[in-house]
């Protein structure tokens, strides 16, 4: 595979992975193995996280967690009852911006309300019918085949990249 064809995917651990962790455990294995990459991104903790993964085999490229990024800015709030304050402007934008930054292809959230920031396509989760759904409408099956889930993905990015191409610059 060469790196153009290459897919970032964003997964959020709260009510998505959670949500099924032996689907995705087979779909990080088809990604991984397709030579993508997956990026499981939360609010973290990231330690949680990654003991949670580790206990059902889940694989990765990489963790990022809101709080644990925060915090190592110093802009996280500790309060002595073990509560925690991001201010909400930074917490409701962090994934939008790592995604960018990072160059997601697309990143599957059970929270809509994170959508608004995001320029990297959103796929909103649905725990009920395991579909996610993009701004365009297009939905993608995610309670067939872990495979079946990694190839809707790799048409819609092939499709979603083709047409920024056609789109002029600003």
């Amino acid at each position: 595979m060469s790196a153009e064809d290459k897919i970032k995917i964003g997964l959020d651990f709260h009510g998505v992975i959670t949500d099924n962790p032996e689907y995705f455990k087979g779909f990080a294995e088809e990604a991984l193995a397709r030579g993508h990459e997956i990026h499981v991104i939360s609010g973290g903790p990231k330690k949680t996280i990654a003991e949670f993964l580790k206990k059902w085999g889940i694989k990765y490229s990489r963790v990022f967690t809101i709080i644990d990024f925060y915090d190592a800015r110093g802009q996280v709030t500790f309060f002595e009852n073990g509560e925690f304050k991001v201010p909400a402007e930074l917490w409701d934008s962090a994934k939008a911006k790592y995604c960018r930054d990072k160059h997601i292809d697309i990143h599957i959230d059970d929270t809509d309300r994170y959508s608004g920031g995001f320029t990297t396509p959103f796929c909103f989760y649905d725990g009920h019918t395991k579909h996610c759904r993009l701004a365009n409408n297009t939905m993608i099956n995610l309670s067939d085949t872990p495979e079946a889930g990694i190839l809707a993905i790799e048409k819609f990015v092939a499709l979603f990249r083709g047409q920024n191409k056609k789109m002029p610059a600003d």
